[in-house]
């Protein structure tokens, strides 16, 4: 039996489908952090940057914050910055601010680690690239950190030979934030501190920073996060686990431990400690970091999208990551589970959509990518769940929250009224909400309800509720709408995600689509009112039937739109769905037109949402 970790499971993601095919975790919810915007930066973070990538979260004093690096168009090019938001709750989100500025590299020869010369020309733009985000000190201060990069194009990584340093700064309560200081500049690439563009960290006036630097720098397993970027010549990186050698096999071909990326950790016990890379590396330590054991894990199928492993908070482990090897193809994002932090299975989605990339720009991957949580050794964590960030199409910023104890299906039926909902979390609803496209909790004068909001022209809102698997079940709920054009989906699912039964609701008509028919079935003469709706699905006999206000569809029973053995899932959808990109293509995306601008809003009120088994 294997040592480092392992997934044991047999299902994988079928790449033709946005959430693979796979069964979905339970109450899993994604939020929108930040909507790129270039013609009204307003919007967004006052800058109109359509690059956005790397995410970095924490949680501290009751407050999630949340850095990421942004360019302008494309990666490693132009003048990059970093930026951080805060919010609340992980789904009330505030502007982004810059933490870290864009600067201009100081002209000149720097002498490098491997003997070359490199010759920054004057105004040649640094950006930032960030494998580390956040530091909490032992006497509860919040420290965020970045790295200053630059490359002469795009297709060269801003590190090592062409990396200034690492930057460092504190983070207040009030939002405010303290000056900024290099904690450590590559002077092996030829750096020295009269050519940086801020102070090196013990020029700093605060003495407690000064201690709070030296805190941070003493802390093995974070610095150990800068491997990649400080290269093996930085003897500060605590570690040190690039002199580890690969063990227990591991055939294909991958990078060699110098050159791992994007390390992240979690302790069994006090002793045994797992860490996990980009590209399936895992490995474990016995002895508290001392000694590795490190290998490629071919059961893990991801690229170079990032994975993260944690302890959860009922004593289980859990590992994220995007289940592809197609680095270009970066989704779905899944969760599997484990007893001991080592045998993992239980593979469920916990992020399936891939919406539509709005602006063209190089090595924009699609998908959910570059994910990270909240590290260990921070104070504060919030409690139920466990929280990711992620960037979608190296574009949007975004979170996702999972639920604890992680789950991929229900025993008892549903009876939702949305009255047991105070944090504002929609309890084990799977939420897809966006900035333009919001899902939230309202308290109303009716009473709470699960509200659906959309005027996003190129994404849709979603939330989908899983109920037992049954193969004959009633589905109800009472739905409030205006008169719209476009219309609100509505589907009875399998757990792989094919239709049994669609309802559209738009134009002033309730349709029901049978086979590859559309037919009308009711009108809607009452905007202000709330409607009745029942679905019943007998998949035994390749039926279903729609009752609204209590009428039945006038043609009777109607055929499904697939034949399914059984449904578990009610899902309502603002959009159709999507089914590209997919891996036969990778298709160029050019800006799409009209992106920018917000399309006219529709509004949707559900509850009183019920299930009933009718299989007796």
């Amino acid at each position: 039996m294997s040592v480092t970790p392992y997934y044991a499971g047999k299902e994988f993601a079928d790449l033709q489908k946005h959430d693979g095919g796979l069964l979905h975790v339970v109450g899993a919810s994604n939020y929108q952090v930040m909507r790129a915007n270039r013609s009204h930066p307003e919007y967004a973070e006052d800058y109109g940057n359509t690059y956005n990538h790397a995410p970095m979260l924490t949680y501290w004093r009751g407050r999630f914050y949340l850095e990421y690096l942004s360019n302008a168009v494309s990666e490693h090019t132009g003048a990059g910055l970093s930026f951080i938001v805060s919010s609340p709750d992980g789904i009330n989100w505030g502007k982004p601010v810059p933490s870290f500025p864009a600067i201009i590299v100081p002209p000149g020869e720097y002498h490098c680690e491997d003997g070359s010369v490199i010759e920054v020309k004057p105004d040649t733009p640094a950006f930032m690239h960030q494998r580390m985000g956040f530091y909490h000190t032992k006497d509860d201060r919040l420290i965020v950190s970045g790295f200053y990069g630059h490359a002469p194009h795009h297709d060269i990584c801003p590190w090592r030979n062409y990396g200034i340093g690492r930057v460092v700064r504190e983070v207040f309560e009030d939002g405010g934030m303290g000056p900024i200081y290099f904690i450590r500049f590559l002077d092996y690439s030829g750096w020295t501190e009269d050519k940086l563009p801020f102070p090196y960290y013990k020029r700093a006036e605060d003495k407690s920073f000064i201690d709070a630097c030296e805190e941070l720098l003493a802390d093995k397993f974070v610095t150990e996060q800068w491997t990649e970027e400080h290269g093996p010549a930085d003897k500060t990186i605590g570690l040190q686990i690039a002199k580890a050698h690969d063990s227990e096999g591991g055939t294909a071909p991958v990078a060699p431990v110098e050159t791992a990326s994007s390390f992240c950790w979690y302790h069994i016990d006090e002793n045994k400690v797992v860490a996990l890379w980009k590209q399936g590396r895992v490995g474990v330590s016995e002895d508290g970091g001392l000694s590795w054991k490190t290998r490629y894990e071919p059961s893990f199928a991801t690229s170079g999208a990032k994975s993260w492993g944690q302890k959860t908070e009922d004593g289980k482990y859990i590992i994220c990551y995007d289940n592809s090897l197609a680095s270009e193809h970066r989704y779905p994002l899944v969760a599997v589970t484990s007893e001991d932090g080592i045998r993992f299975d239980n593979m469920g989605c916990v992020y399936g959509e891939l919406p539509p990339r709005r602006y063209d720009g190089i090595y924009k991957d699609f998908g959910p990518q570059y994910i990270r949580g909240i590290c260990p050794g921070h104070k504060d964590y919030p409690k139920g769940a466990v929280w990711l960030c992620h960037s979608i199409n190296k574009e949007d910023i975004g979170v996702t929250r999972i639920p604890v104890p992680v789950r991929t299906a229900v025993t008892e039926h549903v009876c939702d009224d949305f009255d047991d909902c105070a944090d504002g979390f929609i309890k084990d609803w799977n939420i897809y909400s966006t900035g333009w496209a919001p899902v939230r909790l309202e308290n109303g004068d009716d009473g709470p309800c699960l509200k659906i909001t959309d005027k996003d022209p190129c994404d849709y809102a979603r939330a989908m509720r899983i109920f037992p698997v049954s193969e004959a079940v009633s589905v109800s709920f009472e739905l409030k709408t205006g008169k719209y054009k476009e219309d609100l989906e509505i589907e009875l699912t399998d757990g792989k995600g094919i239709p049994s039964c669609l309802v559209l609701i738009g134009g002033g008509t309730v349709k029901v689509r049978f086979g590859s028919n559309v037919e009308d079935a009711f009108e809607i003469d009452d905007y202000n009112a709330w409607h009745k709706a029942e679905i019943r699905v007998d998949c035994k006999n390749n039926v279903y039937t729609l009752v609204w206000n209590g009428k039945e569809f006038n043609c009777g029973l109607s055929r499904p739109v697939h034949k399914t053995n059984d449904v578990q899932r009610l899902v309502l959808r603002t959009k159709k769905r999507r089914y590209e990109p997919n891996t036969d293509i990778y298709p160029v995306t050019p800006d799409l037109p009209g992106a920018d601008e917000p399309a006219a809003e529709r509004v949707y009120r559900i509850r009183k949402v019920r299930t009933k088994d009718l299989s007796f």
